[in-house]
């Protein structure tokens, strides 16, 4: 019996590819935790310069923006960096404050404020006025990584 020099293009019959599932092959993508990191700063940057931009002052559409980019970073954080989406949204609405009260404090301060009001009395006043954007991004960050903790597949 001869036998047959197997030439370089591999074998006779190609193997069956197997395709991973929609998920699986969307898993692939997950953002790390640097990566969480640095969408929930350079978003809340964005929002926080355009909506001063605009209006000359911190608003609703920062306090939308922020609630959204916390749950979407507990979305696509990767299981290893589920830790992040819960740690981000507090610090970023905080270095966003005290950026925007070094660098204009007018967009801030709200009525009843002291005119010679100090950093520290600024931001406390905008973490109170936006206290509730901040509440409900962390819940949402909060229960939507609680959401994927408990999910069965990895």
């Amino acid at each position: 019996m001869q036998q047959w020099a197997r030439l370089s293009r591999g074998p006779r019959r190609p193997t069956p590819r197997h395709r991973k599932a929609w998920t699986a092959r969307a898993a692939e993508y997950d953002l790390a935790a640097r990566g969480v990191v640095v969408v929930a700063v350079v978003t809340g940057f964005s929002a926080a310069w355009l909506e001063i931009a605009t209006t000359g002052r911190l608003g609703w559409f920062f306090d939308v923006m922020f609630v959204l980019v916390s749950a979407t970073n507990a979305l696509a954080a990767s299981r290893d960096a589920l830790y992040a989406p819960t740690v981000v949204p507090p610090l970023v609405m905080l270095a966003v404050l005290v950026v925007v009260a070094i660098a204009r404090p007018t967009a801030v301060d709200e009525p009843g404020t002291p005119p010679d009001a100090s950093l520290v009395q600024l931001v406390v006043v905008a973490l109170v006025h936006h206290a509730l954007a901040l509440v409900v991004g962390l819940a949402a960050a909060l229960g939507i990584v609680g959401w994927r903790g408990t999910s069965v597949a990895h």
